[in-house]
This record gives structure tokens, C-alpha cells and sequence, in this order.
């Protein structure tokens, strides 16, 4: 019995050097058949689990850089600026970046969207970027009377109690004085953090005592807002209602070529690496009536870039609602996003006096400034117009208008 418990024993020890030293060269062998099946199994399903963790991740990164634009990565950072807490700048609009937008539309008294409009993108490049002369404001003088002051009164955000969120300190009401004219002044101030929505107060300003020889400035909005008639917008210096004799030997100086010259238009081309140019330009008595520039790029450019060009030139033109002035209103709602129709006709037809005289009754004047594309511009188109020289022509029997006695003077009995 005592050699039959040492032979066991013995045995035992041996099976287990044998496994031991087998651990060494084979995992299967050393589990034996099911204890490999299921070791190998947790192996392959933690190398399954590492990869399916590893896909999710990759897919995200992969789709954000597919979202990726320079034109949000600019405006995320012009938002920050701001005090609109957009995040960190990386080109990808998610949550807090239409959050951050809306923000800055309620700001400006614009609806809370979430996108940016060519307007919105101006106003927020205005607020963001170095400040330029602003042309002079039109003053009106006006009937002494009670003025209006604009209070500007600092709001403060409470700190969060614990556990709790953010909540705009309570701001005590100004009590209106009796007799004196009051008003509610939307004062909003930049959120802090990413949370905090509503920082929004609306509070009463009374009036002080009627002054005497005060002037009222008129508003600056795109809606009040009028071109100034002596620095109207320019395509390489030419501005309608202006004398041009040489319309061609002004756009080959600044590198267009190929110039197709007609008695009373001018076409020139342009041709870059980047990008074609067309500059149209429609006289009569050699007064400019129409200006039509169209570039188209090889290569889409970020929206960013392109409307600060804009800005920079046309400061006034850019703030106006969609870009677009007129003082004829049926003429502005008819070629608003379409200002390519606007001279089609006069650009087919430039010596025809009734297209011409249609024209001019159509329309009284337009300047517009029209980009193609949200994210990216694949081209854009400037349109200039006055129907000021046309009517001058017809007034003077000047260009197309004149009356030629030939004909009568040919004529026998």
C-alpha cells in the first residue's frame, strides 16, 4: 500500500514537471483540449474587444477630419474672441459651436440659427479684426427734443453654489420717472461658459430732461444705410455714373487680356493659376451704367478668406443685408441672389435703345456682391449699376439714343 502511494505520488510530481516544462512551448498542450479551447478563446475575444474599441475611435477621427473646414476653425476662433465659447478651434462643427453661433446672432439681434449668414460672417469679421475708418455717418439736425441715453449696465454672473449651475445676478430695474419717456434696452452680455444660455436682461432706461440744439445721428443698420453717391463701389477703379474714354487701357494695366471692344461695352479676361476672371463694362456717351465682374476658381476657396477680401474692399456694400443695395426695392427683390440677369440683356444687346430704355425703367440702381457656395466659394459675381447715364443719354439724344437725319434727308417725293 506504502509503494503504491509513493508510485502515485511520483507519478503526480512527473505529470506536473511535464506540464510545467510544456508551458513553455505550447499553450494548447498545456491546457489539455478544453482548457485550451477556452484559454485560447479568452485570448482571441480580448484581442477582439481591443480592436472593436480601437475602430469606434478611429472612425471618429477619420470622420472628423473629413469634416474638417478652415473656414469653422476661423470662425470657432473669432467666437472665442468674443467671449462665445465655441471650443477648441479645430475646424469641426459640432454642439458648442452652433450653441457658441446662436450666441452671437442673439447678440446682434439676429434669430438664433446656428448658421452663419454672408451678413452674420461679415459682422463677426467686423467685431474680430483690426478697426478701420468707418465712412462718415449721416447727421440729420432735428427738432430739440427729449433725448434718449443709452444706460450700459454691467451684468454679472453669480458663481455657482455648490452643486448647482450658473444664474445671472438679479439686476434692479431703473424706476421711470413720471412724465418722461421710457424704453427696454436688450442688454446681453457673452456667456462664460458653454452652459449658460439665457444672460439675456431686459431692463427700463428713462429719458433725462429735453436738451436744446441736440442732433440725432441716423442708424447704422444695413437697412438705413446708403451708399455715399462720391465713392460708390469700384472694379479696378471704375465706378458707375463716372466719364471713362479708356475702359480698355484701364483693365490692361492691372493684367486682363484678350479685351473684345464694342462702342459702348467692354469685355477683358483674366486667366491665373487659380482662378478665371471676366470684367463686363457698359457705357453710354461714354459714362459707365453697368459693371459686372465674374471669377470662377479652379480650386475651391475657404469661405474665411474670401469674405475678408470682401470686407476689406467693399466695408460698406459687405454690411448690408445679402450684400445687396438698392434704392429701388421692386428691382432688389427681383435680382436678390440672381444679379446675373440684372445686364444680360444690356450685355446682349448693348446698342439697342429699347432694351436700353426697358432697363432703366426697370430698375433705378444696384450694387451687389453674391458669393456661390456655403462652406466653400467656387466663384463669385460683382454687379455695379446706375441708370442715371442711360437716362442722361436719352435726355442729351446722346450714344444709342442719337437721332440721325439721314434718313430724312434720303427720303424723296
Amino acid at each position: 500500500m506504502r509503494k503504491t502511494t509513493k508510485l502515485t505520488s511520483a507519478l503526480c510530481l512527473s505529470l506536473a514537471i511535464s506540464a510545467t516544462s510544456a508551458r513553455a512551448g505550447s499553450e494548447d498542450f498545456i491546457f489539455g483540449l478544453g482548457a485550451g479551447i477556452i484559454g485560447s478563446a479568452i485570448v482571441n475575444g480580448a484581442k477582439k474587444n481591443n480592436a472593436n474599441q480601437a475602430q469606434p475611435a478611429q472612425r471618429k477621427a477619420t470622420r472628423k477630419r473629413s469634416n474638417y473646414s478652415a473656414e469653422t476653425q476661423d470662425v470657432q476662433a473669432r467666437l472665442n474672441m468674443l467671449g462665445f465659447d465655441a471650443g477648441t478651434p479645430d475646424g469641426v462643427s459640432g454642439r458648442r459651436t452652433r450653441n457658441a453661433i446662436r450666441q452671437f446672432q442673439i447678440s446682434i439681434g439676429a434669430p438664433a440659427s446656428g448658421k452663419l449668414n454672408n451678413s452674420q460672417i461679415a459682422k463677426l469679421y467686423e467685431l474680430t479684426s483690426p478697426q478701420q475708418a468707418a465712412p462718415a455717418a449721416p447727421v440729420a439736425a432735428t427738432v430739440p427734443a427729449p433725448v434718449v441715453n443709452t444706460v450700459v449696465v454691467p451684468v454679472a454672473t453669480a458663481a455657482p453654489a455648490q452643486g448647482g449651475s450658473l444664474a445671472p445676478t438679479p439686476v434692479a430695474s431703473a424706476v421711470p420717472t413720471p412724465g418722461l419717456p421710457t424704453r427696454l434696452v436688450n442688454i446681453t452680455v457673452p456667456a462664460a461658459a458653454s452652459n449658460v444660455t439665457n444672460n439675456t436682461q431686459i431692463i427700463a432706461v428713462t429719458a433725462n430732461a429735453p436738451a436744446k440744439n441736440e442732433t440725432k445721428v441716423a442708424a447704422t443698420s444695413s437697412k438705413r444705410m446708403a451708399l455715399d453717391p462720391a465713392n460708390l463701389p469700384a472694379i479696378h477703379g471704375l465706378t458707375v455714373e463716372r466719364f471713362e474714354h479708356d475702359v480698355k487701357g484701364l483693365l490692361e494695366k492691372v493684367g486682363y487680356k484678350d479685351c473684345v471692344v464694342e462702342e459702348t461695352k467692354t469685355v477683358c479676361l483674366l486667366e491665373k493659376d487659380s482662378l478665371t476672371e471676366t470684367v463686363s463694362v457698359l457705357t453710354q456717351d461714354e459714362k459707365i451704367y453697368g459693371l459686372q465682374r465674374e471669377v470662377s476658381f479652379k480650386n475651391p476657396a475657404p469661405r474665411a478668406a474670401i469674405m475678408g477680401k470682401l470686407l476689406e474692399a467693399y466695408p460698406v456694400l459687405s454690411h448690408y443685408e445679402n450684400m445687396t443695395a438698392s434704392g429701388d426695392k421692386t428691382c432688389r427683390i427681383t435680382y436678390l441672389n440672381n444679379s446675373g440677369e440684372l445686364l444680360k440683356e444690356a450685355l446682349a444687346k448693348p446698342a439697342q435703345p429699347e432694351a436700353l430704355r426697358q432697363l432703366s425703367d426697370n430698375c433705378t440702381d444696384y450694387h451687389s456682391l453674391e458669393v456661390f457656395g456655403e462652406d466653400t466659394v467656387s466663384g463669385l459675381r460683382l454687379v455695379f449699376y446706375s441708370s442715371q447715364p442711360i437716362k442722361d443719354a436719352i435726355e442729351n439724344r446722346k450714344g444709342v439714343f442719337q437721332i440721325s437725319s439721314k434718313s430724312a434727308q434720303d427720303l424723296t417725293f
